[in-house]
């Protein structure tokens, strides 16, 4: 018999956000990329949470998904609502393209597509884009815009003024540009100056009549590095794919377009002089919490701390008994997804277990619906004007919230607020297992 431990860890990895996949990866995952597509052909998905591979638990909530799907989470979405957003005033890049139909076996050659940079913002934790993207209309003779599920940049590499390589998941494209600007690094071997990335990109908008493309393409740290003071940047690629949406079942339906494009802008005085703001403990209602973080960026406030005292939840027998099934092979996944989200029992026991006694500290109302939430029922930061900030649905967001050893819980979370709306002192309102707590948090001069 398996470990309580192992049983969770397995029963993590086999629920995924198969509704609300929008292309989010870091290089570390893109290089086990094709294990991930055969994994997500068998995914248990429950009715009543979406849970990633880190643990972190997020309920299904309609609102939060609009406004995540509309924009890049409240923190983002602020800073550029508040002018932190630079608008190059650029010609389209033009670049002749071939493109192949890996599925029909078609290549059209002279496909004219051109692109550019709409607008973008750099903090120290994002690189977050809007490409526009213009395919000679012919395309449309190949692949029908309707069946287009999302657009890869696939050998795209960001660059600085100071050759520090800030985006590349494409090692043939790594290996040469090391090799024209002498650098001795190797693939996925991060340091100082070349940084481990992760991607979220999502459409935007497309139109099938004239070929055009409005693409979301955000960058960001995995958190070890913060990005430079860049003051320039250099977007290049060469292979644009275009998914249609079966292509998780099919790896073959998308369309390749081969060209060359290379675009730079320039970074305004008021990102690459950016700050972080730290901020310390003043007040702490519970002895059992050590506040960790508490540091203030452009686009988020990200607040981090340890609980001691509490014991790791013991997952019940019932859910023990149920997965092993599943991992013995008397029951598919389907029958595994209908006996989990049915039987009244069951139900309640997941429920218990995964979304409050393995997550003590909320950050979501579950039982809230869209635009009826109750804010008092989550954690959250409180400025002075008495404005108060949920966690942010931000594809950079860092989140942790795992039981660690010697009897203690890691907690780790980044909030909507931004320098925009920040005050010289905030509260963290911490609800750990239906009761809430204050930490008075005081900025650091």
């Amino acid at each position: 018999m398996k470990s309580n431990k192992e049983l969770f860890e397995e029963l993590q990895n086999s629920i995924a956000l198969s509704n609300l996949e929008k292309e989010k990866y870091t290089l570390e995952k893109k290089i086990n990329w094709r294990i991930y597509k055969m994994k997500k052909k068998v995914i248990a998905i429950s009715m009543f949470c979406l849970i990633l591979v880190s643990g972190v638990t997020f309920a299904f909530n309609s609102e939060r998904i609009i406004n995540y799907i509309r924009g890049l989470g409240n923190g983002i979405d602020t800073a550029a609502q508040n002018g932190y957003i630079a608008e190059p005033n650029m010609e389209y890049e033009k670049s002749n393209t071939i493109a192949t139909d890996e599925v029909k076996g078609i290549t059209l050659d002279n496909i004219n597509v051109k692109t550019k940079i709409e607008d973008f913002l750099m903090d120290d934790l994002n690189i977050s884009t809007h490409f526009l993207f213009e395919i000679d209309p012919k395309i449309n003779d190949t692949i029908d815009f309707d069946d287009l599920k999302s657009v890869e940049l696939q050998d795209l590499i960001v660059t600085d003024e100071e050759n520090k390589i800030l985006y590349c998941m494409d090692k043939e494209t790594f290996d040469k540009y090391c090799l024209e600007n002498n650098l001795n690094y190797n693939f996925a071997e991060f340091n100082e100056n070349y940084y481990n990335c992760g991607l979220n990109s999502f459409i935007v908008n497309k139109t099938k009549e004239n070929g055009n493309i409005q693409l979301t393409y955000n960058m960001y740290t995995d958190g070890n590095n913060t990005y430079p003071k860049s003051k320039k940047l250099f977007f290049k690629f060469s292979n644009i794919v275009l998914k249609r949406y079966d292509w998780i079942e099919n790896e073959n339906s998308i369309v390749n377009l081969k060209g060359d494009w290379s675009i730079d802008v320039d970074v305004p005085e008021k990102m690459y002089n950016r700050k972080s703001i730290a901020y310390k403990v003043v007040k702490n209602d519970n002895k059992d919490f050590e506040v960790t973080n508490a540091t203030l960026y452009e686009t988020g406030f990200e607040f981090g701390m340890i609980v001691s005292n509490i014991k790791e939840p013991e997952m019940p027998q019932k859910l023990k008994d149920l997965w092993q099934e599943h991992i013995d092979g008397k029951i598919d996944i389907d029958e595994y997804n209908r006996r989990l989200n049915q039987d009244k029992e069951m139900a309640k026991a997941y429920q218990d277990y995964m979304l409050r006694e393995r997550h003590p500290i909320s950050t979501y109302d579950w039982e809230g619906k869209a635009g009826q939430k109750d804010i008092e029922k989550v954690t959250y930061v409180e400025n002075e004007k008495g404005q108060k900030f949920e966690s942010t649905m931000s594809p950079s967001r860092r989140q942790d919230g795992n039981f660690i050893e010697g009897d203690k819980y890691s907690f780790f979370e980044t909030f909507g607020l931004t320098p925009n709306d920040a005050t010289d002192k905030l509260k963290v309102k911490v609800l750990f297992k239906n009761v809430q707590y204050t930490i008075e948090l005081e900025k650091v001069k």
